[in-house]
């Protein structure tokens, strides 16, 4: 399971022959430079933290982060001390920590975790037992209520969703998914409790929806049926379109382009933009007035750049971070209020300091 958004709109300012997202603004580095990759940067509901992974190769293990965005202080989040079956793994500090995933409310979030055996469960902040089984659980996402917590398990051999209520946690969880296959990369909608997936099987990977995880014999429809891969949907703000990654109609199956459709499933999905660079946990990042999408071009020689999308005009154009090397985009608010893109980077263009990617930041010009 583990590889398991004044007076002027933004979307109209896209339309301005600006040739950078503000004069002279450049990205600037939030997370401390590390001999490992930070990946994953997910703000937090009150815009005052920033949680991020770091992968480090020579001890093999990932480690998950949590930084505040105005003072830069951080704290590694770790499965509580007294977590029953830990056993002597984490001792070992040979855990991988990641999948980091927050609710809305509370300051509450959830992560997987692993010792050396590989055997993922999930931790919620402030619960010592683990939620799962004794297969691999992973991709927890919060409902927009913070009530449930749908996550992908194991436990029947193929990979299927389950769903938690939080306020019931001695409950055993409920399975969504019996379809043959693999469900993965779950995302609630905003203000109900919908979920979209992707779905794997022999003809490809399809994005699914579910209209309401809480009832009683919740069912699925299909958002897209091409035999290609429709993978880590996205839910727009306002709850009326989905963004997902596909590599339909591409010649060479390992490139992906952006496409949105309506949540509803009217209409054909629409391709945004062709060759970005699909993040590695989660979809596509939208900006909070559902009027854009913040995603990262697949042009190495113009190193990777950071692209808003309007997703109304399909109209696109570089942000001019100064940054080289970008992915994993995620936008939020800032303490402040601005609109904020942390994202990840090796560095800034020239510099010789480009080894290892950190958490950037990014303010988006105001709406």
């Amino acid at each position: 399971m583990s590889k398991l958004f004044g007076w002027m709109s933004l979307s109209a300012l896209l339309l301005l022959p600006v040739p950078g997202a503000v004069a002279g603004q450049t990205a600037t580095p939030l997370s401390p430079d590390r001999e490992g990759n930070a990946l994953n940067p997910r703000w937090s509901p009150d815009g005052a933290q920033v949680a991020y992974e770091v992968t480090f190769p020579r001890e093999k293990v990932t480690s998950l982060f949590m930084v505040e965005a105005r003072t830069g202080r951080e704290e590694e989040v770790l499965p509580p001390s007294g977590s029953s079956g830990l056993g002597g793994r984490f001792l070992e500090r040979k855990q991988v920590n990641h999948e980091f995933s927050w609710a809305s409310r509370g300051g509450l979030y959830a992560f997987a975790s692993s010792g050396a055996d590989d055997e993922f469960d999930l931790y919620i902040k402030g619960v010592t037992t683990p939620i799962g089984s004794e297969e691999k659980e992973g991709g927890a996402v919060f409902s927009s209520d913070s009530r449930y917590l749908a996550f992908s398990s194991a436990r029947t051999g193929e990979g299927d969703l389950y769903l938690i209520d939080i306020f019931e946690l001695e409950a055993p969880p409920r399975r969504l998914t019996a379809d043959p296959g693999l469900e993965f990369y779950a995302d609630f909608a905003p203000n109900r409790s919908a979920l979209a997936y992707s779905s794997l099987n022999e003809d490809g990977a399809n994005i699914h929806v579910i209209d309401d995880v809480s009832a009683a014999s919740p069912t699925a429809r299909a958002l897209t049926a091409w035999k290609a891969t429709q993978l880590k949907p996205s839910w727009s703000p306002d709850g009326r379109r989905i963004a997902f990654y596909s590599n339909h109609h591409k010649e060479d199956r390992t490139h992906f382009d952006l496409y949105v459709a309506a949540a509803s499933g009217d209409g054909i999905p629409q391709k945004l933009l062709e060759d970005v660079i699909p993040n590695e946990r989660r979809g596509p990042a939208w900006t909070p007035d559902s009027r854009s999408i913040v995603t990262v071009k697949d042009d190495p020689n113009a190193g990777d750049p950071l692209m808003i999308v309007d997703v109304a005009s399909k109209l696109s154009r570089a942000l001019q971070t100064g940054t080289v090397n970008n992915s994993e985009p995620n936008v939020g608010k800032d303490g402040e209020g601005r609109v904020t893109v942390a994202f990840v980077s090796q560095g800034m263009r020239g510099s010789e300091a480009q080894a290892w990617r950190r958490v950037w930041l990014f303010t988006l010009p105001p709406s």
